[in-house]
């Protein structure tokens, strides 16, 4: 099997190892660890044609216009037709929901009779806690714990995911997280804990000076379904 790692950054692709042609579903020999650090919107594909050219997923590199594809071009989104445990390198044995957030690296994977397709090595995933599509921009928010006497109060760090740009804002409306008490408790403390909470949506300014993030979706982490 021969597997090929992509990084986001990087110009073309990076071939890690070369072995023997099998199917797609054998476990192939471990190549080094590479280490995902960029995240991925994902889609189920929809089409109906023969697997595994049809029936994977569409990914998209979140807050960039274009993604780095498996043949090293880019395109406002990518075909990967198989969704792999960056650790095991074994497929994953759940499908990735409509809308989640993936930590991965997309590469490529051999299958036999058809050669080399897309695929994407997942870390981690966050999935949507509704099902209204996300708008605006990708998010990471941290509450920094930082108290004031009189508002606005910039207390929660806003990083937008793939690019080095932050923000403080005042206040975060959690906006699809509120839909049920298990989830709004689950949004807050991952907005208190180190790694933060993902979420899409805007921010703006109030009426007295601060910023408010409001949430068009909210991402909460999920176990990665291991093979």
């Amino acid at each position: 099997m021969r597997i090929t790692l992509v990084r986001t950054a990087a110009i073309g692709a990076l071939i890690v190892m070369l072995v023997p042609v099998v199917r797609a579903t054998a476990a192939p020999a471990l190549p080094p660890p590479v280490v995902a650090r960029s995240v991925y919107v994902v889609q189920p594909d929809r089409r109906l044609c023969p697997s595994p050219l049809c029936g994977g997923y569409w990914v998209s590199l979140a807050n960039h216009a274009r993604t780095r594809c498996h043949d090293g071009l880019l395109r406002p989104r990518c075909y990967v037709a198989i969704a792999i445990d960056e650790s095991t390198r074994q497929p994953l044995t759940t499908a990735l929901p409509a809308n989640a957030l993936a930590r991965a690296v997309v590469g490529s994977w051999t299958f036999e009779g058809f050669g080399e397709l897309g695929a994407i090595f997942v870390a981690d995933v966050w999935k949507p806690v509704g099902r209204a599509p996300p708008t605006g921009d990708f998010y990471r928010l941290r509450d920094t714990g930082v108290r004031c006497i009189r508002a606005p109060c910039f207390s929660v760090r806003a990083w937008r995911v793939n690019r080095p740009y932050r923000v403080t804002v005042s206040g975060v409306d959690l906006g699809p997280a509120r839909s049920t008490p298990d989830t709004l408790r689950q949004a807050e403390a991952a907005l208190a804990a180190p790694g933060g909470l993902l979420a899409s949506g805007h921010i703006s300014r109030t009426a007295d000076g601060g910023r408010l993030f409001e949430a068009s979706q909210v991402f909460l982490r999920a176990a990665t379904p291991r093979a």
